[in-house]
C-alpha cells in the first residue's frame, strides 16, 4: 500500500512539474469533441515533416521523439511512467487543457479506458453557464459541492472568481479523477477544494449552500464512468438521482445547478416528466428547466440504444430552496 501511495505521490509531483513547465511556456489548448479531435489527427497523419510543438504532444496527443522535449522534462515524465514508447515513437499518457488562464490535467486521447477523466466542450459550457448563474445571485455561498467532478475544472474556476466559499467538496467515483482534481486544485493554489471518493452523497456529510453537477448523461455500451448516465430515463438516471438526493442536502435558500444532456423522444421527455412529478409537491422549491442547445451528440442516434430518440438536448436545471 505504501508503495502505491509513493508512486502516486511522485506522479503527482511530476504532473505538477509538467503544469508549471507548460505555464512558463505560455501553453494554451482548447479541448474539442472526440470526433473533431480524430479529424485533426487524421489530417496530421497526412502531413509530413511537421515540427512537433508542446500543443501537439500534450493537447493533440501526437507521437513525438525524445528530442522534441527538453531533457529534464522528458526524464521526469519517463521516470514516472507518464509517457509510453510505441512503434518507435513516444506518446503522453495525459493531456493538458486550458480554461481561461488555468491549466488542467486530464486523460489522453482516445478516452476509452474505464477510468478515463474527460475534459471537453461540456466543461467550457458548464463553467460559462454556472458563472452566469452565480453572477445573478445576491446571497453568499459558503459551502459548495461539485458532484461527478472529473477534473474539478468547474469547482476550480468558480473558486477563482467567487471568494465567498469557505469550502468546496468535489466528489467522484473515479480515483483517477480525484487524483487529477487534487493536482489541478493544488496547481491553482486552492487549498479549500477537497476531493472525496463518493457515490453521489454516500460519503458526504452535512448540508450545502450550492450543489453543482455536470454528470454523465449518455447510454454508453462500455459503461465508462465519465460517459454512462445509466440505462434508465434514456441515460438520465444519474441526473435524476442527483436532483432527488440534492433536495435533502441543501441549506435553506440553498441552490442546485445541474447541467446535463436529455434524450428527447418524438412523443415526450421522460426526464422532464419525472422532474415535474418529483418536484411539484414541494411548495418550498422554486425550479426551472431550460434547453440551451437543441441538438448535440447526433452520432449517438445511430446507436441501438437511441433508436427511439429524436434528438439529444443540453439543458440547465436550476433549483432553489425558498427557506
Amino acid at each position: 500500500m505504501n508503495q502505491i501511495l509513493d508512486v502516486e505521490t511522485t506522479q503527482q509531483q511530476a504532473l505538477l512539474f509538467l503544469l508549471d513547465y507548460l505555464k512558463q511556456k505560455d501553453y494554451h489548448f482548447t479541448a474539442i469533441t472526440p470526433l473533431s479531435h480524430q479529424r485533426i489527427l487524421d489530417r496530421n497523419n497526412n502531413t509530413k515533416n511537421k515540427d512537433i510543438s508542446l500543443r501537439d504532444i500534450f493537447g493533440w496527443n501526437l507521437a513525438f521523439a525524445e528530442t522534441d522535449l527538453e531533457p529534464n522534462l522528458f526524464a521526469i515524465l519517463k521516470k514516472n511512467q507518464l509517457i509510453r514508447f510505441q512503434d518507435g515513437q513516444w506518446f503522453s499518457h495525459v493531456r493538458v487543457a486550458s480554461l481561461n488562464d488555468q491549466l488542467f490535467i486530464h486523460s489522453s486521447f482516445p478516452t476509452v479506458q474505464q477510468d478515463a477523466v474527460f475534459f471537453g466542450p461540456d466543461t467550457y459550457r458548464f463553467v460559462y453557464h454556472l458563472k452566469q448563474y452565480l453572477a445573478s445571485k445576491a446571497q453568499p455561498f459558503k459551502r459548495g459541492l461539485e458532484l461527478c467532478c472529473g477534473t474539478s475544472a468547474t469547482a476550480i474556476s468558480i473558486a477563482k472568481y467567487y471568494s465567498d466559499f469557505n469550502e468546496i467538496m468535489v466528489a467522484d467515483l473515479n480515483p483517477k479523477a480525484l487524483l487529477y482534481s487534487q493536482i489541478n486544485a493544488g496547481f491553482a493554489g486552492l487549498n479549500h477544494i477537497l476531493p472525496v471518493y463518493s457515490n453521489l452523497f454516500t460519503n458526504l456529510e452535512g448540508q450545502f449552500d450550492l450543489i453543482f453537477a455536470n454528470p454523465p448523461y449518455l447510454i454508453d455500451p462500455d459503461q465508462r464512468q465519465y460517459r454512462h448516465g445509466g440505462n434508465e430515463l434514456d441515460g438520465n438516471e444519474l441526473s435524476f438521482n442527483i436532483v432527488k438526493q440534492a433536495i435533502q442536502r441543501l441549506n435553506a435558500q440553498g441552490c442546485l445547478f445541474l447541467y446535463t444532456g436529455v434524450a428527447i423522444r418524438p412523443n415526450g421527455n421522460p426526464f422532464l416528466e419525472h422532474l415535474e412529478k418529483l418536484l411539484t409537491p414541494y411548495l418550498n422549491i422554486n425550479w426551472s428547466y431550460e434547453e440551451i442547445d437543441p441538438d448535440v451528440f447526433g452520432e449517438e442516434l445511430d446507436e441501438s440504444a437511441y433508436q427511439h430518440i429524436e434528438r439529444i438536448a443540453l439543458v440547465l436545471v436550476k433549483l432553489e430552496m425558498m427557506g
